[in-house]
């Protein structure tokens, strides 16, 4: 038996669940007496260290509802055993009721789901509601109509060397393959590291899917602190016939977040856009590569701060508007030693190395350091929307250090 890396300690009971040769009148203790439905999972009290493991190579037909909780340390783990490939919760046909997931858990802590795939919902694919200490790894979580995960009022989430792609398909309103949600103050330490998000398809303007999307709009705008984004691939999201309909990374929050070390490429609309009008948020873009992403790269709105830093910022496709950086809000951005190349011309007016929204943003923004390659033209712009040249940018005092080479 292999048991996909998974060791339980000595107090910790392990629960099989076979589809094929199961019994829900068996005991469920070991793979000769294993379970057959994931409904009778539902129905067992599990206690801190447990595992229930599905059998690789087998298909159910079935919500999994998440009934027990674990404690820090200690984990309950649903993951899969024996040989083969992932084991799968499949939703065709399955009634999802309003608000759930075909993975649903409603205020249980300190839990694993791993090695499992995880399609076909009518609705979400996982649904967290209230969890604290919540791990996901090594899932593909794809071909749902809603969003791949919609973690709400979640604490301690860790998301990892999974795959979300083909969510969103239900067009008529923006889902995303990973958001994370809420209306319960406070909400922290998210981790979404070395995961594959891409293809998440989405509707017309702003309805598009986006890979990765923290917060909402409305009158209920959350705080989620502490967001780390790490590690990850992120392309291919949203509507790719419109450049306004689907971003890699976006979100409406107050709170803090760090975007670090990614690869997010040919997104329908920007690569990483944050916050919004009014809101407070401490952004940081490190070390990224973006390339043609069609509306933009990087940027945002914050009355916080924003730091883009060591970015490297690539377009080379014409038919796109493909702009560096866009900024705004009544807090400061930051720019430096980052890396623009524009490889080839476009007749896009709207193409540039780095545009300003707002007019207080004109005195604020600090940008130094960085070296900005186009085939032509190079444009700038405050504020007040008209072209600058690099001499005419740099006469405004930015950039004063950086490099415009031809």
């Amino acid at each position: 038996m292999i048991v996909s890396g998974l060791c339980a300690t000595a107090s910790a009971a392990t629960y099989y669940i076979d589809r094929a040769a199961g019994s829900d009148q068996n005991a469920g203790t070991s793979p000769a007496a294993a379970w057959q439905s994931l409904a009778r999972a539902g129905q067992a009290a599990f206690q801190p260290g447990d595992f229930i493991l599905l059998a690789r190579g087998q298909v159910w037909n079935e919500r999994l509802i998440v009934t027990s909780s674990g404690m820090p340390g200690s984990p309950v783990t649903y993951g899969a055993y024996a040989t083969g490939s992932a084991p799968v919760i499949d939703g065709t046909g399955v009634t999802i009721p309003v608000h759930e997931g075909l993975v649903n858990s409603d205020a249980q802590t300190s839990f694993v789901l791993r090695d499992l795939d995880i399609r076909h919902s009518a609705a979400d694919a996982i649904v967290p509601y209230l969890a604290d200490g919540l791990e996901i790894r090594n899932c593909a979580v794809h071909d749902n109509q809603f969003n791949g995960i919609l973690a709400f009022n979640g604490n301690n989430i860790v998301i990892d060397h999974s795959d979300f792609y083909h969510n969103s398909l239900s067009l008529g309103a923006s889902y995303a393959g990973i958001a994370i949600d809420g209306d319960l103050p406070p909400q922290s330490n998210v981790v979404i590291s070395n995961n594959s998000i891409h293809d998440n398809v989405g509707g017309e303007g702003w309805n598009g899917a986006n890979g990765i999307y923290l917060g909402h709009t409305g009158s209920k705008i959350p705080t989620i602190s502490s967001v780390l984004i790490t590690g990850n691939e992120i392309f291919h999201n949203g509507n790719p016939s419109q450049d306004q309909a689907g971003r890699g990374i976006s979100g409406s929050f107050n709170g803090s977040v760090t975007v670090v070390k990614n690869h997010i490429y040919r997104n329908a609309s920007a690569g990483v856009y944050l916050g919004d009008v009014n809101l407070t948020l401490s952004i940081v873009i490190a070390n990224n590569i973006f390339w043609n992403n069609a509306l933009r790269q990087l940027g945002g709105i914050t009355n916080g701060s924003g730091l883009a830093e060591g970015n490297l910022l690539s377009v080379d496709d014409p038919a796109i508007t493909g702009m560096g950086a866009e900024v705004g809000g009544n807090g400061p951005w930051t720019i430096r030693h980052n890396v623009f190349t524009f490889s080839t011309a476009t007749d896009d007016q709207y193409r540039g190395f780095i545009r300003i929204n707002d007019a207080v943003q004109d005195g604020l923004l600090v940008s130094n350091f960085n070296t900005f390659y186009s085939a032509g033209p190079n444009r700038f712009k405050r504020s007040d929307g008209v072209f600058l040249s690099f001499a005419q940018w740099q006469s405004f005092g930015l950039d004063a250090s950086s490099a415009n080479p031809h």
